[in-house]
């Protein structure tokens, strides 16, 4: 295009801005602004949503109208997908699915549901399975990428989630929804507010869900529970008591070999059994982790607020696999465990497990029904029980118009409990411990345990009826932050910093006698300081920046060794740097912004200890830096049409190289060997560096709507296995095929006196695209003893996960 064109398109533009910028009758700042905030009725102070061109952080909103109408029989997570850096793997089973932003996994995105931390206090992660219900609750999610705007030192290293829940409405009505989809999903939910009449207000929601999974052997059920009940004495205060729960019980896919998927069909499911003609799944997933808060908003003066949340959560259950034969822990998933060691266990036609040849293996070698763990093969449930308390309160004071402080306190207790239980003996009467290092003599099991998360609430083994392990851990946690703000008309800032001690404990009760069982107490401390400044040119022109620093401690998995009670003296706090600068546009009918953004991850320990060959490998010094630009845009030119894009461009990769130790497992003085792993440059994996995408509602008429929202993902790279990289030699990672995904809605609302009908279809990935999401390995051509047979350039005998076909939902609620 010439010079002389680009100023005509130009000037045009800016014609356009100036005459139709104050003609359209859309959303302004200040609309989305109280949008927000007349949804977050309990926790003012404790919540930490940005405030739009005010907060100086890279942040996207969605609002409850999407959540509802785009989750239908999707997880969680993937409401998310349209938003820059988030990448999310497609479920392979109800509540499995992962979400990456800018290249950091879920351990490193902090996830908060009304300003309370839900991150698992061992290792950082989040399991989706546990929230199952969020869809139906969530009044609002907003995604805050990079350090956030959270007072709390929590795990916000790629970004920060907040959840802002129902709580009691404000407005009396009920609701009534029910939902079919693919591969027999059904979801029947009701709802029910009484409004707040006088002093008191109750909210209710319960629903119940099934579905037999898109790929073979997934099939998953579950219900979700709120109450939420509010009690407002006066203007001054205001208190909210909710609990929610999502027990719900899955089996699970894994990922597989190529080649098996190739011979399978991609719906294959290498957990899938049959026992006696009924499927019998060697994975399932079974929780329940009812989480209860109480809220108090006070109004102390003019000036002075003070929240305050009090939580607890308690999480009951566990998942299943292979206990027995040799004990031998087979490296390919395409053989779950050692299954391949009982001949005829895996039916060659379909790929299925035949638990029936299992039953009689069993049958052969034992002692009057009575089978062990070197000889004979059952399956087992790996329990994860935990309680939880905590505590957050904030004091907000206001010194005058444009200055503000807060100081508050963050306190949390948690305790978790592991153990195996036999959940199906396969024919066997019981089954002997001889498998694990139980000092205290092995145990023998007689007792199953079912996988329901209503009775897991209740019953669990007995301590001499656990198997291969049984220990708790300890987490104690005591942290302070304070922030000041100064806001006038044109400039927003704030600088904020926090402080926290961390006690890890352990206590074995299998290698560890009694009265030697509890370890020693580590005690760390963490910090971190960050701020940010926000200039707002003019009405349509902002930019901002914001830079901070976490000293954070490491998670309890890396403080002990060997799965003992032994301390791992090279672990030490993570170092995490990051700075981010961004523009803002915006207009009436178009929004623009771009983030331009630097986090450096240093200073990690990780340890990995393999059972087989009594090995501990210890890596220290891994460095990782990630940095990128995003680009997201929102446009209205017509009332009855608006455009979204997004856009992600980054370079994360490992920054410098890192060491390993190898040790004697039974000897951790004995060093077996040394190595230096050139890490440095290599590509972090299982998030696409390059993705965007673009997205249209149009409107036609009242009352009905089409939406679609197509997106494309580029250099996504393979996962990788440390133990098997050479000394001193340098790598690189495969690359997986580009792909993209198109996926399509359509609503449409009857309106009635004092009431509504709303339809809503769904189809996702609707040109029924074959891609794949994850590669666990990295065999490059002519790697394996596959050389020459490849999918679309990938080595068949690399195990990946493949994304979900087309899939589809419908629904139709009722409110009233």
């Amino acid at each position: 295009m010439s010079f002389k064109k680009m100023t005509w398109v130009s000037a045009l533009f800016a014609i356009y801005l100036t005459v139709f910028s104050n003609a359209q009758n859309l959303e302004t700042d200040s609309t989305k602004i109280k949008e927000i905030n007349d949804v977050i009725i309990i926790g003012k102070g404790v919540i930490d949503v940005a405030k739009d061109r005010q907060t100086p952080v890279a942040v996207s909103v969605i609002r409850k109208k999407e959540i509802q109408e785009k989750s239908g029989n999707l997880e969680f997570p993937a409401i998310m997908k349209n938003t820059p850096s988030i990448y999310v793997n497609d479920a392979t089973a109800f509540g499995d699915s992962k979400m990456i932003t800018r290249g950091f996994d879920q351990s490193n995105t902090a996830v908060l549901i009304n300003g309370q931390p839900v991150n698992g206090m061992e290792d950082g992660n989040i399991y989706w399975s546990n929230w199952a219900g969020l869809t139906d609750i969530a009044n609002v999610v907003q995604v805050q990428r990079g350090l956030g705007s959270s007072k709390l030192a929590i795990s916000s290293v790629g970004g920060t989630i907040n959840i802002v829940t129902k709580a009691t409405e404000k407005k009396a009505g009920s609701s009534a929804r029910f939902l079919t989809g693919n591969d027999g999903y059904w979801k029947a939910t009701y709802e029910y507010n009484s409004g707040l009449n006088g002093k008191w207000g109750v909210s209710f929601l319960t629903s119940t869900w099934r579905g037999d999974g898109y790929n073979r052997g997934t099939k998953g059920e579950g219900q979700t529970y709120f109450l939420s009940i509010g009690y407002k004495p006066n203007e001054k205060h205001n208190i909210n008591f909710m609990i929610y729960g999502a027990p719900q019980k899955h089996d699970q896919n894994y990922y597989t070999k190529i080649a098996d998927y190739q011979r399978y069909g991609y719906k294959y499911n290498v957990n899938e059994g049959i026992l006696n003609g009924k499927k019998l799944s060697l994975r399932s997933n079974y929780y329940q982790k009812p989480v209860a808060n109480l809220n108090w908003d006070w109004q102390m003066s003019e000036k002075s607020s003070l929240s305050t949340v009090l939580y607890a959560s308690w999480g009951r259950g566990g998942g299943t696999g292979g206990f027995g034969s040799k004990y031998i822990e087979n490296q390919n998933q395409s053989s779950p465990q050692n299954l391949n060691a009982i001949p005829g266990s895996r039916n060659q036609e379909n790929g299925t497990i035949n638990w029936n040849v299992v039953e009689d293996y069993n049958m052969i070698n034992n002692t009057d029904g009575l089978g062990s763990g070197k000889n004979n093969y059952i399956i087992r449930t790996s329990i994860n029980n935990h309680e939880w308390y905590g505590l957050v309160s904030n004091f907000n004071h206001k010194i005058n118009d444009n200055f503000q402080f807060n100081l508050g306190i963050d306190g949390r207790t948690y305790t978790g409990t592991h153990f195996q239980q036999a959940h199906n003996f396969l024919g066997l009467s019981g089954i002997v411990d001889n498998n694990s290092n139980n000092v205290n003599g092995s145990n023998i099991a007689m007792k199953t345990y079912s996988i329901n998360p209503w009775s897991a609430l209740f019953r669990k083994a007995n301590k001499n009826q656990r198997i291969s392990y049984d220990y708790d851990e300890t987490i104690q946690y005591l942290g302070a932050f304070g922030q000041v703000e100064y806001v006038n008309k044109f400039i927003s800032t704030f600088i904020q910093g926090s402080i926290s001690e961390q006690y890890n404990s352990r206590k074995d009760r299998f290698n560890y006698t009694p009265g030697n069982q509890k370890s020693k107490t580590l005690n760390n401390t963490g910090y971190n300081i960050k701020g940010g400044i926000s200039f707002k040119i003019n009405n349509h022109h902002n930019i901002f920046g914001n830079a901070g620093y976490y000293s954070r401690q490491p998670f309890q998995d890396n403080l002990f060794l060997n799965y003992k009670n032994d301390v791992n003296t090279l672990a030490d706090n993570e170092e995490i740097v990051g700075v981010e600068v961004g523009y803002q546009l915006h207009y009436n009918f178009f929004d623009l912004n771009i983030n331009l953004y630097r986090t450096s991850w240093n200073n990690r320990t990780e340890t990995i200890s393999n059972q087989q060959t009594n090995r501990l490998e210890n890596r220290t010094g891994i460095d990782e830096l990630h940095q990128g630009i995003e680009v997201d845009f929102l446009a209205k030119p017509f009332r009855v049409l608006n455009f979204k894009g997004h856009l992600s461009l980054g370079k994360w990769e490992y920054n410098g190289n890192a060491h390993s130790t190898i040790y004697d497992a039974n000897n951790l003085s004995n060093i077996l060997d040394e190595k230096d792993i050139l890490l440095d440059g290599i590509k972090t994996a299982n998030a696409p560096q390059f993705s965007y995408g673009v997205g249209i509602v149009y409107k036609p008429f009242a009352g009905f709507s089409f939406d679609a929202d197509l997106n494309r993902y580029e250099k996504l790279y393979s996962n990788f296995d440390v133990t098997r990289i050479a000394a001193n030699k340098k790598f690189s990672l495969i690359e997986l095929p580009n792909y993209f995904t198109l996926d399509l809605g359509a609503s449409y609302t009857l309106h009635f006196e004092n009431a509504s009908l709303r339809f809503r279809a769904n189809v996702n990935n609707a040109l029924n695209d074959v891609f794949m999401t994850y590669s666990n390995t990295n065999l490059r051509n002519g790697d394996s003893d596959a050389s020459g047979k490849n999918f679309k350039g990938i080595d068949t005998n690399n195990q990946v996960y493949f994304g979900n076909g087309r899939t589809w939902n419908f629904g139709v609620s009722y409110d009233f």
